[in-house]
């Protein structure tokens, strides 16, 4: 789905300020509204994983290694999940515990699949990998460009027009501003209950890796 762009957006709370018949330059409001509409793009990106925004990436991991970059699009601090494949021609998966204490790495060079990860400038991986493997790295993707006339946003738009709205018409000290943020937090609420149930980022088979074989340590 592609939602509308900052341009309209920023025309719609312009109108909505009564700012209308300025059009969509409106002056040197635009700058300002524009920085309202980043920010409750923003403010909304960290509220949630969004499952929108929710995919997965492989990475091959070699034979001694121990560091993988980050999956291009995939924020260091939005990762959900790691797993990594330890099947021999087939598809078995086992999740890495987030956590790598210290008395971990008397044993880095014991060398098995990898059990555990840490998120530093890059994922770090613990025991030192046996063999070239493929980790799956579950995560919400980064926000896109939302500076340009015509950088469409990423997240609903309605919410970001409620939220920036809210904002813009408490700044201007308009009577109205509590109205729009009761319609922002109405809508948010229904959206979330939609998209997430209450419940918690599970990787695809997740409640069956207890099945799994516990790793041969070499």
């Amino acid at each position: 789905m592609t939602y509308r762009t900052l341009g309209t957006l920023r025309a719609i709370v312009s109108a909505r300020c009564g700012f209308g018949a300025q059009g969509a330059s409106i002056g040197g409001n635009a700058a300002l509204i524009d920085s309202w509409l980043q920010n409750a793009q923003a403010q909304l990106y960290w509220m949630q994983d969004w499952k929108k925004l929710q995919e997965y990436d492989d990475i091959e991991i070699g034979i001694d290694q121990t560091l993988v970059d980050y999956p291009d699009n995939a924020h260091p601090e939005r990762i959900l999940a790691i797993a990594v494949n330890i099947g021999s021609g087939s598809d078995l998966w086992r999740p890495l515990e987030e956590g790598i204490r210290i008395e971990h790495y008397n044993t880095q060079s014991s060398k098995s699949y990898p059990m555990r990860y840490e998120r530093y400038e890059q994922i770090e991986v613990w025991p030192a990998c046996d063999a070239i493997r493929t980790l799956r790295v579950w995560y919400v993707k980064r926000l896109g460009a939302f500076t340009a006339e015509n950088d469409a946003a990423t997240l609903d738009d309605e919410l970001i027009l409620l939220h920036a709205t809210a904002t813009a018409k408490a700044h201007y000290r308009q009577p109205d501003a509590a109205t729009w943020g009761s319609q922002l937090e109405a809508l948010l609420a229904r959206i979330k209950g939609q998209s997430f149930g209450g419940r918690r980022f599970l990787p695809p088979g997740k409640d069956d890796q207890a099945l799994l074989p516990r790793p041969v340590v070499i």
